[in-house]
Parts: C-alpha cells; sequence; structure tokens
C-alpha cells in the first residue's frame, strides 16, 4: 500500500514525467549544440532568418525548462496532473519569452558607439583569438592556438566576452588584423552593426539559459529514475531517507562539475584580469551569461554535440511556418571575410 501510494502522489517517481524529462534534456542539449554552430560560424554563411529563429528557439527551450521545475515545485498544490503540466508550461513559455526578449532587447537599445563597434571588431578578429595572437590591453589571451575542446565554444562567445572593452584594447600582432584594420577594412552600414551587437548579446542569454534549465532537469531526470528505481524495487525506507538531499546532491554536483574545471582561456591573464573585470563593470546585465557559459559549456560540449547528430540527426531548428506567423527580425548581417 505504501508503495502504491508514491507511485501514484509523487510526480517524480512517475515514468511519464521521467519521459517527459528525458525528451526535454535530448531537444535542449541539442539545441544548445546547434546555437554553438551557428554563433561560431567563421565563415559568416549565417543568415539573419537562421539567427532569428534560433533566439525563438531558444525562449521556447528555456520556457519548457523552467515550465518542467514549476511541475515539480507546485505539484503539492495542484491535483490535477494534466493542468500542471499545461499550467507550468504555459507559465514557463510566457516568462522566458518575455523575459529573454526584454533583456536582450533592453541591452541592445542602450548600447554606445563604441560598443557596436568593439562587437564589429572582435566578431572580425575571432579567427585571430583562436590562433593565439590577440592581446587585451597587453594581456596575453592564449600561448598557442585555442585547444580542439574549446575551440566551438570560444569561436561562439568570443566577442561576448570582451564586450566590455573598447576596440583599442584588443591587439594583435598579425599583419593581417593590421590591414583589415586600416586600408582594407570593411564598410559597415549602422544595421549592420547593430545586428552583429545582438548577436553578440543574445548568443549568451540564450545559450547560458538554456544549459541552466538542461542541466537542472537533467538532475530531475536522474534522481527521479533513482526514486523510481527504489521504489519498485521495493526499497521505500531508502527513498524516505533519500529523497530530501538526493536532488540538492545531484544538482550540487552538476553545478560544480560545470562551473570549477575551467579551461585555458578563462585562465588566461586576459580573460581574467582584463576582459571579465570590464564586463561586470560595463555589462552587468549580460556578465553572468557569459561567465556562466565560458565555464559550462566546454564542459558539455562533447556531450551535446553527441546527442544533436547522434539522437535528433542534425536538427535545424528553424521556426516551422514562418510564412504564416508574424516575427521579429533581426537586421541582416554583413557579408565579410572573417581574418585569419
Amino acid at each position: 500500500m505504501q508503495r502504491s501510494a508514491l507511485l501514484n502522489h509523487a510526480l517524480n517517481s512517475r515514468l511519464w514525467f521521467l519521459l517527459l524529462l528525458a525528451s526535454y534534456t535530448v531537444l535542449e542539449l541539442s539545441f544548445n549544440h546547434r546555437l554553438l554552430e551557428l554563433a561560431g560560424d567563421l565563415q559568416w554563411k549565417v543568415t539573419s532568418v537562421q539567427l532569428n529563429d534560433i533566439e525563438i528557439w531558444g525562449r521556447v527551450v528555456s520556457g519548457l525548462g523552467l515550465g518542467l521545475l514549476l511541475m515539480r515545485w507546485l505539484d503539492n498544490f495542484v491535483r490535477s496532473r494534466l493542468l500542471l503540466l499545461v499550467m507550468c508550461c504555459t507559465l514557463g513559455l510566457l516568462s522566458m519569452w518575455h523575459a529573454q526578449k526584454a533583456l536582450v532587447d533592453n541591452i541592445v537599445a542602450h548600447a554606445h558607439a563604441q560598443d557596436l563597434a568593439m562587437s564589429w571588431k572582435s566578431q572580425m578578429s575571432t579567427q585571430e583569438a583562436l590562433n593565439g595572437r590577440i592581446l587585451h590591453r597587453g594581456e596575453t589571451l592564449l600561448t598557442s592556438p585555442a585547444p580542439a575542446e574549446i575551440r566551438p565554444v570560444m569561436s561562439a562567445l568570443w566577442a561576448s566576452s570582451v564586450a566590455g572593452l573598447l576596440p583599442e584594447d584588443l591587439n594583435s600582432d598579425s599583419g593581417a588584423a593590421q590591414l583589415m584594420s586600416g586600408f582594407f577594412a570593411p564598410q559597415v552600414s549602422p544595421s549592420q552593426l547593430v545586428a552583429s551587437y545582438r548577436k553578440t548579446v543574445m548568443t549568451p542569454v540564450v545559450l547560458g539559459a538554456s544549459l541552466l534549465f538542461g542541466l537542472l532537469n537533467l538532475c530531475q531526470l536522474f534522481a527521479g529514475s533513482l526514486a523510481w528505481g527504489l521504489t519498485v524495487c521495493g526499497q521505500d525506507r531508502l527513498l524516505q531517507r533519500s529523497k530530501f538531499w538526493l536532488l540538492p546532491a545531484l544538482t550540487t554536483l552538476c553545478m560544480g562539475l560545470s562551473w570549477w574545471p575551467g579551461n585555458v582561456w578563462t585562465a588566461s591573464p586576459a580573460y581574467r584580469l582584463v576582459a571579465s573585470p570590464a564586463l561586470w563593470s560595463e555589462q552587468p546585465y549580460l556578465a553572468p551569461f557569459v561567465e556562466w557559459s565560458v565555464r559550462a559549456e566546454p564542459a558539455w560540449a562533447d556531450s551535446v554535440a553527441w546527442v544533436h547528430r547522434a539522437l535528433l540527426q542534425d536538427f535545424e531548428f528553424k521556426v516551422p511556418f514562418r510564412s504564416g506567423l508574424v516575427l521579429e527580425d533581426t537586421p541582416a548581417f554583413a557579408v565579410a571575410a572573417p581574418l585569419r
């Protein structure tokens, strides 16, 4: 009787909820990898439509993640599980849709001319940064080309990590970089500068939020699977002892493994002494997303790539029925060759 009661009333012990968490985890990790692919494109083949679609998908994925967390928190207050599912997913989607859009729009709207110029310069110099030929106010970024495990993340977030600096704070000893910043510098329109800056802001906000909700729900999945297994095996007493600390322990472990290991990028003098302090000082609303993303994304990069390729078969995350929907569009990006 006790086991039956646990199965009927504990949401985290219900198989359908565990399957829902598993499905969401696959979706979120795949989305994370697709966003890294688009934001880290060094050939500048990504279109404004693709970026707009991935930003919209980001709000949806984060909203669903928040909804699944709300289901666990509100389970004791709503008797109908169907009503709980609909209510929490709706609340999560509406909250993340408006919160992410408002945050990105607000940062972009308050950008100064030097912010726009810095965003463009840093995006054009991403390849130079990957090659380790960039200095931040004289501080070394990398002593050698970026290792393979951090290149996708660094390609996507390099421009965001230096958003608190000025264009003159970046120096390169590459002849190509000097030519591109001088005589051969491309002409850029104001709309292209704004679009470039929006990409710089949007990427860490969407990436950081989706990864956070993904990891929290992954911990929910692991904790719920263990609880379900203990219940099925008749270990009700052990379940009662562990149910209060199991999820917090898994969450602490997961967040610790994501944050603390670090990488050669975050450990470099240029990032620690120059880029990170400047970002927290000049862009306090953007800084938490960048700081979390540049530390946590490399720790999960291989996993999210495998999930996207093996389980979702490189799903592109396009917005369906775009022609019949009224969606906001970001300005088009200029077509320009990245630095080599």
